[in-house]
C-alpha cells in the first residue's frame, strides 16, 4: 500500500488558520470522519489526541504524522494539512510544525499501518519535498508532490 492510494486531493487542508495543536487535531479528526463517511468524529479526535498526550506525532523538521488504530473502521484513511505559521507540536527537534499527515487505521492492519508510516517519514525525510510541499499552490499540486516524492525515494 502507499500513501498515494490513500490520500486524495479533497482530504489535504492547504491552510490551516488555527495554531492550537489540540484544536487543530481535533477538526482535522472531524474533517477525516465526515470525509469518508466515518462515525463517531468524537472518538477519532479522541483516540488521537490521547495517542498525542502519550508521545508527541511530531517526528522534526516541521512534520507530524499523529496517527490512531480504531475499531469498526474497514481500512486506513488519510487526511493531510498545511499550517504556513507552524503549530506549537513538542516536536522531536522541538521546532513548530507545518505538514500534518494524519492517519486512522483498523486495529487489525499493524503491517499497512507500520509501512504507510514509515513511508511518509522516509518521503519528509528529504528538504526538497519539504519545502516544495510548503509553497504548493493548492492541494492538487500538494498531492502531486507526495506522489512524486513516493515513487522517487520509496521503493
Amino acid at each position: 500500500m502507499k500513501v498515494q492510494d490513500l490520500l486524495q486531493r479533497n482530504a489535504i487542508l492547504i491552510e490551516l488558520n488555527d495554531t492550537d495543536k489540540s484544536k487543530v487535531l481535533s477538526s482535522m479528526a472531524h474533517f477525516l470522519a465526515t470525509l469518508h463517511g466515518l462515525p463517531e468524529g468524537d472518538v477519532i479526535a479522541q483516540k488521537i489526541l490521547e495517542r498525542e498526550s502519550d508521545m508527541s506525532t511530531g517526528i522534526g523538521y516541521g512534520i507530524a504524522i499523529p496517527h490512531a488504530r480504531l475499531t469498526g473502521i474497514d481500512r486506513l484513511y488519510m487526511v493531510a494539512a498545511r499550517s504556513k505559521t507552524g503549530i506549537e507540536f513538542d516536536a522531536i527537534d522541538e521546532q513548530p510544525v507545518h505538514l500534518i499527515f494524519m492517519m486512522v487505521s483498523p486495529t487489525s492492519t499493524s503491517t499497512e499501518h507500520t509501512q504507510i508510516l514509515s513511508s511518509l517519514s522516509r518521503i519528509m525525510s528529504y528538504e526538497d519535498i519539504r519545502e516544495k510541499l510548503l509553497e504548493a499552490e493548492d492541494p492538487e499540486q500538494f498531492l502531486d508532490i507526495i506522489i512524486t516524492g513516493e515513487n522517487k525515494y520509496v521503493e
